[in-house]
């Protein structure tokens, strides 16, 4: 893998879908998707209370060999605790013109703080 790819992850706790993920304070956060932009769905999230979690960043890296068409991307989003509390982010791939009505697949995040 790629130095900067795995760099990035570092001192961030990866996430689990479906999961309580108990985070410590000012703790930092990975969520790693894949996403295949030539099919036009990419992914979209929406956090329950913005006011406990902040995206700090997304990253998208290619890992595909030079001129291969219709690879895909993996996506890393890092957040951050803000507030002790609960939220939830949820992540829909969706082509965005369609809108989150007519999403493939979803994905719930549920985090406490504390």
């Amino acid at each position: 893998m790629d130095k900067k790819y795995e760099n990035f992850k570092l001192n961030a706790i990866v996430l689990g879908n479906k999961l309580i993920n108990i985070i410590s304070l000012h703790e930092h956060m990975v969520i790693e998707l894949t996403e295949s932009p030539t099919t036009g769905y990419s992914w979209h999230y929406t956090t329950s209370d913005p006011s406990i979690i902040i995206l700090e960043e997304k990253v998208i890296y290619d890992f595909n060999k030079p001129n291969i068409l219709g690879g895909s991307k993996q996506i890393i989003w890092k957040f951050k605790c803000l507030n002790c509390g609960e939220c939830k982010i949820t992540f829909s791939y969706y082509k965005s013109w369609k809108k989150e009505s007519c999403f493939l697949d979803e994905l719930t995040y549920i985090i406490k703080v504390q």
